[in-house]
């Protein structure tokens, strides 16, 4: 396991990292991430290497687990292969694939850690943390601005509700709809963004090699300073 199967040049093999076959179920997928997240997790594995394979299933699973993702990455694939194969008949250089989003940003959190472990004073080190952790939260600002305001259009419309169970009925169960729908819609915001954060802060605890429950207080106490801060805002208008 600890070798990263690769297809083609940096494509990898998402299903063998796994564990998996190509026709794998959803259920699959994420039981063996799980099986091979606590495995391989650095907090748990003292070996050197662990990190590096936890980061790369974490990768396959962020791909495999989303339909939409899996079936762009399953379509690479298939033309990696079909590439390969055109190259190695016809001797000629085949043009990787593009890197996932998540692979871009590893690598750009790999580059600023670097500087956080060649920095010698505490209150340095302190300040790298707080910057890694608002640029994790950055990815989340629009989550941040979008809950708050679509909480305050529910309180609206029910308000409304109110209003129309007076004035007509239609009214009032159009906006019910209109109100579990956006509830609908906090609930996915919630939950997608709880599940990224999640991977974020382990990939983060890993790189800059301090505790996972470390990398949780930091990020979780600025992302609450900033929802303060936000939330003060919002009363002020």
């Amino acid at each position: 396991m600890w070798s990263i199967i690769f297809l083609y040049p940096n494509m990898k093999d998402y299903y063998a990292l796994l564990g998996l076959e190509q026709k794998a179920t959803k259920a699959e997928i994420k039981k063996n991430y799980r099986l091979l997240a606590t495995k391989y997790h650095p907090d748990k594995n003292s070996d050197p290497k662990a990190a590096a394979v936890f980061i790369a299933i974490t990768e396959a699973y962020d791909t495999l687990s989303n339909r939409n993702n899996r079936a762009r990455y399953d379509l690479s694939r298939w033309q990696a292969l079909k590439e390969k194969q055109a190259a190695e008949q016809s001797y000629q250089t085949v043009v990787p694939p593009r890197e996932s989003t998540r692979s871009r940003r590893n690598k750009a959190q790999q580059k600023r850690s670097a500087k956080y472990h060649q920095s010698k004073g505490g209150a340095i080190k302190t300040l790298l943390l707080i910057k890694e952790c608002l640029y994790i939260l950055s990815r989340y600002i629009l989550h941040l601005l979008a809950i708050p305001l679509m909480v305050v259009i529910i309180m609206s419309a029910s308000t409304q509700v109110l209003a129309g169970m007076t004035t007509g009925i239609i009214i009032a169960v159009g906006t019910c709809i209109f109100v579990v729908f956006l509830a609908w819609g906090i609930l996915k915001i919630i939950q997608n963004a709880f599940l990224e954060i999640k991977k974020d802060i382990a990939i983060f605890s890993i790189y800059y090699r301090i505790a996972h429950s470390k990398a949780i207080t930091y990020t979780l106490s600025i992302f609450a300073f900033v929802a303060v801060v936000y939330m003060m805002i919002l009363r002020l208008y």
